[in-house]
């Protein structure tokens, strides 16, 4: 019997189902793939499956998360770094913990997907920091401090790229201030790029992008701003500068295209100075509607693979350009997923503005599940009234084709609260009278109707074809807009 009764608890503990949100659901799966990619022993316990496996979690909480980010770094560090020490008494991972982790789960859920590392801070050890960023659905490390025995950084490695290699290294003086700096922006394997600096301050960049022995460009820099640079194609953006501070748009972009055309004679292959004049060039096209120039600069830009650790300001005008200006949805999704992926790379966390974009794109498309997954890691409080406003919308939007309507009317409402701004409040209306129409609510169906078409009566072409407003149309206030909307029409 008392077998029996214990049988009967451990099938109820292990069939709980996971209170947890998805977001850390998420994360903890993305560390448990990581595990398995740099090959770590992993005695944690497993998501659950089915039976009666003790060691299946059936609620994953912060803490427990934090712990697995913990021990993922223990382990990592054990394996790949033997030459640093990890904490290992109880002491000093509760130190490690309280101290240098923190609260990850926070961050995650604060839209940061990144973290991490630290080795043992251990008395007359060198030290080791290492940053981790999420990449689709595994973690990689993109950068790492070294610290000498007395706790001072004097190197840190760079994967600026994120693409699985070292191409920044910045040495530090005893201040713990850079020195130097050496890169290799234009990921053919050799240092192209030379930073130096004079008391913790930038003083100059020298630059060999083709490197061929001959640094094609010099920058000098005052207080960490750049004051002007020496080389190839520079005396032609220089006068393109000064036409742009006077806002003589036509000529400036003529004197960007001429430095453009200049330092292509000496540097063929696309460079970040490339990208860089490509860029200005794009900006007064686009801001002068010269779209047809704009497209050509935009698919001249990304056919350099370099350009991509510094599109996002050319992602966000095109994707922009697609959305709003062309009305190409699909192309306006596929640019979005893109600047999405390549800001989370860049910044480590997530842009609300590019994912309420990118749900506005799905929305468009036909993909509200799509639209939904934009903003699942969006966290409402910590957004303004304006983006909030979208937020919500959006997500009502896309509940509302799926035809989850309880949950379209509770979104649509919080968006009807926010406010907005005037031009949208009609749409929201008739959204929340479909909403109210279909979880019979028929008297604010009909409240809501009545104010879409008060403010916009040329909705009513969409009430008059959708069945699920036959009710409001045979009520008095649906034969008046009726007749409104038709004489409208008329005129």
């Amino acid at each position: 019997m008392i077998f029996f009764r214990f049988i009967c608890i451990l099938i109820f503990l292990t069939s709980i189902p996971l209170a947890a949100g998805s977001i850390l659901e998420e994360y903890w799966d993305a560390i448990q793939k990581s595990k398995d990619k740099y090959d770590l022993d992993d005695f944690s316990p497993k998501r659950f499956r089915f039976g009666f496996d003790s060691n299946a979690p059936t609620t994953i909480y912060k803490d427990s998360l934090n712990h697995e980010v913990f021990w993922f770094c223990q382990k990592y560090l054990a394996k790949y770094h033997t030459n640093f020490p990890y904490p290992r008494l109880k002491e000093d991972i509760r130190s490690h913990l309280t101290d240098l982790y923190g609260d990850l789960s926070q961050n995650f859920l604060s839209g940061k997907t990144s973290f991490t590392c630290f080795s043992g801070w251990k008395n007359g050890s060198a030290l080791l920091k290492i940053h981790f960023f999420l990449n689709d659905n595994e973690f990689f490390p993109f950068r790492y401090d070294h610290y000498n025995q007395n706790g001072i950084l004097y190197l840190t490695e760079e994967d600026e790229t994120k693409n699985g290699k070292k191409d920044s290294f910045t040495y530090y003086a005893n201040s713990g201030c850079p020195k130097e700096i050496t890169k290799d922006k234009n990921d053919f394997g050799g240092i192209d790029e030379w930073w130096y600096f004079q008391n913790c301050k930038l003083t100059r960049i020298e630059y060999d992008a083709n490197e061929n022995g001959f640094k094609e460009r010099v920058c000098y820099y005052e207080n960490n701003k750049e004051t002007y640079c020496e080389g190839v194609g520079e005396k032609e953006e220089r006068e393109a500068i000064q036409l742009e501070a006077k806002e003589n748009w036509k000529e400036a972009l003529k004197f960007y295209r001429k430095s453009l055309v200049e330092y292509k004679k000496e540097v063929p292959n696309g460079t970040l100075r490339t990208c860089s004049l490509l860029k200005k060039i794009a900006n007064i096209e686009y801001n002068e509607k010269e779209f047809s120039s704009f497209t050509k600069t935009l698919d001249e830009f990304f056919s350099y693979r370099v350009c991509e650790s510094d599109s996002l300001d050319v992602l966000l005008y095109k994707s922009y350009y697609y959305l709003y200006v062309l009305n190409d949805y699909q192309s306006a999704k596929e640019s979005y997923q893109k600047t999405a992926e390549i800001y989370r790379k860049v910044h480590g966390e997530i842009s609300p503005e590019i994912s309420l974009n990118l749900a506005y794109a799905y929305l468009m498309v036909k993909e509200p599940k799509a639209c939904l997954a934009s903003m699942e890691k969006l966290n409402a409080r910590r957004l303004m009234p304006y983006p909030r406003f979208f937020l919500f919308y959006y997500r009502g939007s896309c509940e509302l084709s799926l035809g989850n309507f309880e949950e379209s009317y509770t979104n649509l409402k919080r968006a009807q609260i926010l406010g907005g701004e005037k031009v949208f409040l009609p749409i929201v209306y008739y959204k929340l009278a479909r909403a109210s129409y279909a979880t019979k609510r028929d008297n604010e169906g009909k409240l809501w109707a009545d104010q879409a078409l008060f403010i916009d009566v040329e909705l009513f072409s969409k009430m008059e074809s959708d069945p699920i407003f036959s009710g409001f149309l045979e009520t008095q206030s649906g034969k008046t807009y009726k007749r409104k909307y038709y004489l409208n029409k008329v005129q």
